[in-house]
């Protein structure tokens, strides 16, 4: 395992299909006492899944694939905004992901990103 900077990413030297670990600040809603949110008002989170690479027009997003369905390959991903990014851990390599798993290989083709609400429609994002 190794640490990828962040500007390894928006330079585009990571390969996409990598297994990674990513941990960033996000936002919270919890009632507490004033103090508390003046003391520790981070929200640390950590997720793992496949590197899709970077997107978005205003704000860069780290794309983190999460979960696919064949048939339309359409994948779940979470969207994480780069300047919240805390920390890129690169787990598994691209061509040892690609042993493991099928649709890896795949990733050079335009992959969709499923939407959750049914009146959102489905958005397309090239990754190769």
């Amino acid at each position: 395992m190794r640490r990828v900077t962040v500007d390894e990413i928006t330079r585009g030297e990571l390969p996409k299909g990598s297994f990674i670990m990513v941990r960033w600040l996000d936002a919270s809603d919890i009632k507490a006492k004033l103090t508390e949110h003046v003391e520790s008002p981070e929200v640390n989170c950590k997720d793992w899944g496949l590197y899709l690479g970077v997107s978005g027009r205003k704000r860069r997003m780290l794309l983190l694939g999460k979960d696919v369905v064949e048939m339309y390959n359409e994948w779940g991903a979470t969207r994480i905004p780069l300047e919240l990014v805390e920390e890129v851990v690169l787990v598994l390599p691209r061509e040892e992901m690609m042993q493991v798993i099928q649709e890896v290989g795949v990733l050079g083709r335009r992959v969709n990103l499923r939407k959750y609400s049914r009146k959102e429609e489905r958005m397309s994002v090239r990754v190769g």
